[in-house]
């Protein structure tokens, strides 16, 4: 892990205790404060896991930036959670706060760690719409940002899934997240939120991690789609549905179908765009089909296991 502060020059001396709170003598030696980042190298755009262990602390606050991040108890002494670094973040050492309090809200501790932000690239597509669609109003552009970045953020519960997630869909990359857009010429001033998957019309689409169905519809610009809620404060969207397989409630697994490949909303052709969604911050889909994605609470290795290379942070 990346520690904030130099270690004590004698070994022995635990920052708990260069602050002058000594063990007194006859009593069990309560563990030190831990935190840990998993991975802790990431891109603009993705996301790490954080533990952090505490023996006193009831509630657990990180801060990255000027966004904060409620952790959850996995343990009587242990929380977790995941963080996202938004795709526009400052890329090099980013500082991790982490604020730890009583259980009648008062402040206990404050912790800190580093993670390195590596920039991402950011490739230009030109996508030509030739009049197609149908232009959207003010009202309807809002409630489609709205049903995806606001309405669907709460941490729900602990992590569905248990490892990388699957591909939704095999096709031909056409849209990679982070992309700067133009349409027809005229360059957007966001970035594209998604990961697009060319495939044929028909084609079915299934649920890349365990997940419960949290909403369905249709929205003016990104057509017909699906939300799923995976825990942990993690959704995932799908777009541009010609068919919807699910109903809000329903709880899917890996594989399960979700509905078939279209070209409904803004669209030039069959296609899936695919969506991960943390606490309302747009994020890299790819991410999390790989190895070294963020890592869940049960694979992360016992404190004790860890005590000579867990970073102890005071």
């Amino acid at each position: 892990m990346v520690d904030a502060s130099e270690p004590p020059a004698d070994a022995s001396e635990s920052p708990i205790e260069d602050a002058g709170e000594l063990a007194v003598e006859g009593e069990e030696a309560q563990p030190e404060p831990l935190v840990r980042l998993s991975p802790e190298v990431i891109r603009q755009g993705e996301s790490f896991s954080l533990t952090v262990e505490h023996a006193d602390a009831y509630s657990v606050v990180a801060t990255v930036g000027n966004r904060t991040w409620n952790l959850q108890r996995v343990d009587e002494t242990a929380w977790w959670g995941i963080v996202a670094v938004p795709r526009d973040a400052p890329n090099g050492v980013a500082l991790l706060v982490v604020d730890l309090y009583s259980e009648g809200g008062v402040w206990l501790d404050s912790l800190s760690a580093t993670v390195l932000v590596l920039a991402s690239p950011a490739p230009l597509e030109e996508i030509i719409l030739g009049g197609s669609g149908v232009a959207a109003s003010p009202e309807e552009v809002q409630r489609d940002h709205d049903v995806r970045f606001v309405e669907h953020v709460a941490v729900s519960g602990p992590p569905r899934w248990l490892g990388p997630w699957i591909l939704p869909v095999e096709g031909e990359v056409t849209g990679v997240f982070g992309a700067r857009r133009s349409y027809d010429g005229v360059m957007s001033d966001q970035w594209h939120h998604g990961h697009d998957i060319a495939a044929h019309h028909g084609d079915p689409i299934v649920a890349p991690a365990p997940g419960r169905v949290v909403w369905t519809g249709d929205l003016a610009i990104h057509g017909i789609g699906v939300m799923l809620d995976h825990g942990a404060g993690v959704y995932s969207g799908y777009w541009h549905m010609s068919l919807i397989a699910v109903h809000p409630g329903d709880e899917v697994d890996s594989g399960d179908w979700l509905g078939n490949i279209g070209t409904t909303g803004l669209s030039t052709g069959p296609h899936l765009h695919w969506e991960v969604i943390v606490q309302g911050v747009d994020l890299d889909p790819v991410q999390w089909t790989r190895d070294d994605g963020p890592a869940l609470p049960m694979l992360l290795p016992d404190s004790a296991d860890t005590a000579e290379t867990a970073d102890t942070l005071g």
